[in-house]
């Protein structure tokens, strides 16, 4: 089944995160990545980073759940859905204490030809996340196919 062309433009409202210490050590925990720049805050201090940063695959906590959100607005049927790819900048760091600010917007949707699937669907989404200060911190675009059937 193609997607809802008429979701594009469908973006979701601003909502808000604190990032937390505990948070960044679960993650940490779950992934097995006990880097000190992300779980010691005498390391961090020292090594130039201004003190503890998360690690960068923690704004996936943010995106994936917004995420849900715009596949509702595009009517898609999941387990037809393929992930194409993701372009992630960064430019500046997640700490503990901040209050992140994000939301998703379709920016283009259309169908096109795969030489696998033949005649799919296929919408990018913009991600944005920002902090308390209105300092930019992450944006993403992430680009889906939608086989057919």
């Amino acid at each position: 089944m193609p997607i809802n062309l008429n979701a594009l433009g469908a973006e979701t409202p601003w909502s808000e995160a604190v990032v937390t210490q505990d948070r960044i050590d679960a993650l940490c925990s779950v992934l097995g990545d006990y880097n000190p720049l992300f779980l010691d805050a005498d390391a961090a201090g020292a090594s130039g980073n201004g003190g503890i940063v998360a690690p960068p695959t923690f704004i996936n906590c943010f995106r994936d759940f917004k995420t849900a959100l715009v596949l509702s607005e595009t009517e898609v049927d999941l387990p037809l859905l393929l992930h194409g790819e993701q372009v992630i900048r960064y430019y500046k760091p997640v700490r503990p204490g901040d209050r992140i600010l994000h939301k998703i917007k379709v920016i283009e949707a259309g169908r096109k030809q795969s030489k696998t699937y033949g005649e799919v669907s296929y919408f990018t989404v913009l991600i944005k996340l920002k902090n308390h200060d209105d300092e930019r911190l992450v944006e993403a675009t992430q680009l889906f196919f939608v086989r057919d059937e």
